[in-house]
């Protein structure tokens, strides 16, 4: 009988030791299949920019009548200066660590920004880190990547509280490029520099959610873009400094059909507030006509987004009328299950308009 315990314990413990074995096995190869996903970023390579032909390079109109209803990206080929890398991995899961007071690594983010200095001699440089800084330099792998999707597989979509990465960051590192690019001896290795600039704004703007990333994704493309084109110019490149000096004149008007186009759903005139602290809308119906065609028309998703944020105070808040036919629209596009814009609309839907939101609206009109 004793041999025979002996034997089942021996059993029991090689048993143990295999099920370990195995899901040791299985964790490696789950990290191996999500690599770049906690560590280090996924193995990648960046193509050489495209062949740009000068012959047939236009300068876009965003002054003309037509331009009102482009949407707001570049319309001249950025893989000519900037190709985005090949990488397989999902550039956020890097950013979203450095999520301000939340974010696991937080703490770095924090020291990071406290190294920041002035370029002696290059006041438009703004602060940068120094050129070998460690977090800078773990950055650089992850711009490399092909993607960057915060939400909402990183990131929830909270209405008025959907949270963003530390976007300081990365206009930080951008700016830190831009500056190390701009004072290489080489040409070639400058360019570079800037050019992950111009990676990470890309990565920024792809998601096309959340407006604020899409602003500090075309402030780094506008960076970087600047150094190249000082690189271009230093250097005899006419025909490089030609093609930057397009792209960077796409940039302003961007921001400012932005502008345009979030003050044509603003609703802060409207709000009001009674002597009992009692909330109310006064909007007439063409805004509401003008809300709804930003939310279910607009070629920008992060447009629709902001129309959104509109359409939740409407339905809550507008007379009985806009309210019934505000809610059709958010009830549409809830039932219609597209995974950012139905949490958001549920989101705008179902939950009051808080005091705060309300007085926000009121500071920003007074």
């Amino acid at each position: 009988m004793k041999s025979t315990s002996q034997r089942s314990r021996f059993t029991s413990v090689i048993v143990a030791a295999a099920i370990i074995f195995v899901l040791g096995g299985l964790l490696a190869a789950r990290l191996l299949a999500r690599e770049g996903s906690s560590g280090r970023a996924a193995t990648a390579t960046v193509p050489a920019p495209g062949a740009a032909s000068l012959d047939s390079l236009e300068i876009p109109c965003w002054s003309c009548p037509y331009a009102r209803d482009w949407p707001l990206r570049f319309r001249t080929d950025l893989d000519l200066l900037a190709p985005l890398g090949t990488g397989s991995g999902n550039a956020a899961e890097f950013f979203v660590l450095f999520e301000k007071n939340r974010g696991p690594r937080f703490d770095e983010a924090t020291a990071f920004m406290e190294r920041r200095n002035e370029v002696p001699g290059r006041d438009d440089l703004g602060k940068v880190v120094a050129a070998d800084d460690p977090l800078l330099l773990e950055a650089e792998a992850w711009c490399d990547q092909a993607e960057m999707r915060f939400y909402p597989d990183l990131l929830p979509l909270e209405g008025i509280d959907t949270r963003i990465t530390n976007l300081l960051v990365m206009l930080t590192m951008a700016r830190s490029w831009w500056a190390r690019g701009v004072a290489a001896e080489d040409p070639a290795q400058g360019l570079e520099d800037c050019r992950r600039a111009i990676r990470l704004g890309r990565l920024l703007r792809q998601e096309d959610v959340i407006l604020i990333n899409d602003l500090f994704g075309l402030a780094c493309i506008h960076i970087g873009a600047r150094g190249v084109y000082e690189i271009a110019q230093r250097s005899g490149n006419g025909d490089l400094a030609l093609l930057t000096s397009v792209i960077l004149g796409e940039v302003a008007p961007q921001r400012l059909y932005t502008s345009q186009r979030i003050t044509t759903v603003d609703l802060s005139p409207y709000v009001h507030r009674s002597k009992d602290e009692a909330w109310s809308l006064g909007v007439p119906d063409t805004k509401i006509d003008a809300l709804i065609e930003m939310v279910t028309a607009s070629p920008d998703k992060r447009f629709r987004g902001e129309a959104l944020l509109g359409t939740h105070v409407v339905v809550h808040l507008g007379t009985p009328e806009q309210q019934q036919r505000m809610r059709g629209v958010l009830d549409g596009i809830v039932a219609a299950g597209d995974p950012v814009a139905a949490p958001f609309a549920r989101w705008c839907r179902d939950t009051e308009p808080s005091d705060e939101l309300m007085s926000g609206y009121r500071e920003k009109w007074e």
